[in-house]
């Protein structure tokens, strides 16, 4: 008889599940510090989720918890911020070939031996043991749009929710874009110089254009045309072509960032500019244009002289006396001086200006990233809240997935991170990474 009612009991709950949609048992966090994407702080938070989405956030007394929920309890310390997404990283990428001999004809190498492999995919390609993608989920990113290494054109940008050693298996989107840079084919092969890569991102496009012609007019007759050869590297180039997927084009200096806006021009693409270290210089025409940046924080070393000695003393109040700097000498520190604030300043710039920006890595060391964003809220002015919009919301737009990732809302995917510190304090340590709603524990010792 205890058997019937336990298998009825079963049975009526299965049932209720499925007349609900229910697939798997509920989780949440209870007594949490919620941090959401535009500044709002909840003390005494609760979120929970279900099926990888967001069912409820919120003040614990506006939050019912499900009867089936598996609960963590907070403790009233410990920090949910929205996960952190990286709008273009090289995490997980293999490295490239070397240099690869001298060609037959150093001219014309070849697509590959160029650099030119726009058709290639990190999904086909990821590294799951490389242990960027574990740094990367320790440091509060749940979601990362992942390119290839590699020269001119190295591949595709996909979209992965980010699970350590196993990224390669949570692909969110394939082909969000095609990563493009200046950088010269390796050894004796061209394009070499800046201005053979200028000169072959033309000749893609007018190559590409004119095979998509001739397989077009191939399609449209029934006979005498003969079938046009099939180049994927020129093939892979046609959504960019026809403006339904954007070049992610990393450039850095100001005359860089001018030359991708003079192709614009000639070939009209849709761009994302990624890392900008000058993009400062540009803000208004890129405001114009309506291109969002990826902003990188690779930020410059402070120099010597303007940093503080042990005893708190500032150095340049020593050294800008007539016996020790001359006015030569000055003249060049004012210059070194606002060189530098005005990287510092780079995505406060592009902000003020009406410029959406985000965050890209793009081959910056994982490990350093606190630091930077620390410098970045000491010295330029912004605050804590403007630098978690960047790394979550912001990026989030950009990407075309604002409405699903990004903040801490009922019906968002479950993508969040639980700190023991505010994630701008050079202590915090990641404790859970929830990613596409699927908990890594990260520091069990430290976790409740």
């Amino acid at each position: 008889m205890k058997s019937v009612r336990i298998f009825t009991f079963c049975f009526l709950f299965l049932m209720a599940a499925s007349l609900q949609g229910w697939s798997q048992p509920a989780e949440a966090f209870e007594n949490v510090i919620i941090h959401t994407a535009d500044g709002e702080v909840v003390d005494g938070g609760t979120i929970v989720w279900r099926d990888g989405i967001i069912r409820s956030v919120g003040p614990e007394e506006e939050v019912t918890i499900p009867f089936d929920a598996y609960v963590r309890d907070g403790g009233d310390s410990l920090h949910v911020y929205p996960g952190f997404i990286d709008g273009m990283a090289l995490w997980g990428s293999p490295d490239t070939d070397g240099p690869g001999g001298t060609p037959d004809e150093p001219g014309n190498p070849g697509y590959k031996r160029a650099g030119i492999q726009p058709q290639r995919y990190p999904s086909e390609h990821l590294k799951a043991n490389d242990q960027a993608l574990e740094k990367a989920a320790e440091m509060g990113f749940t979601t990362a749009a992942l390119g290839l290494k590699g020269q001119m054109l190295p591949g595709q940008v996909d979209l992965f929710f980010i699970r350590g050693k196993q990224t390669p298996d949570n692909l969110l989107e394939e082909g969000v874009g095609v990563l493009a840079q200046f950088k010269e084919a390796k050894g004796p092969a061209y394009p070499s110089t800046t201005m053979g890569l200028m000169a072959q991102f033309r000749q893609l496009f007018y190559d590409a254009e004119a095979l998509h012609r001739q397989q077009e007019y191939f399609a449209s007759v029934s006979s005498s045309y003969p079938a046009p050869q099939k180049e994927k590297e020129l093939e892979a180039l046609y959504p960019v072509m026809k403006q339904k997927q954007p070049f992610f084009f990393v450039a850095d200096s100001k005359e860089n960032i001018e030359r991708v806006l003079w192709l614009q021009d000639e070939l009209g693409f849709d761009m994302v500019l990624v890392s900008g270290k000058e993009a400062y210089t540009k803000a208004q025409e890129l405001r114009r244009r309506e291109i969002p940046v990826l902003a990188g924080i690779d930020l410059p070393e402070k120099p010597d002289w303007m940093s503080t000695d042990d005893d708190g003393k500032d150095e340049k109040d020593r050294d800008t006396q007539p016996a020790e700097v001359t006015e030569e000498m000055q003249h060049f520190r004012e210059r070194q001086q606002q060189a530098y604030k005005e990287r510092i300043n780079n995505i406060n710039t592009l902000r003020e200006s009406g410029v959406r920006v985000g965050y890209s890595s793009n081959g910056f060391n994982t490990s350093a990233i606190r630091k930077n964003l620390l410098i970045l809220k000491e010295e330029s002015g912004m605050n804590e809240s403007q630098l978690l919009n960047i790394l979550t919301q912001s990026t989030a737009d950009i990407l075309g997935y604002g409405q699903r990732l990004g903040d801490l809302e009922e019906g968002r995917l479950a993508n969040f991170t639980v700190f023991d510190n505010p994630f701008t304090e050079e202590k915090a340590k990641g404790l859970f990474s929830v990613s596409n709603g699927e908990v890594t524990e990260l520091d069990s010792e430290s976790s409740n």
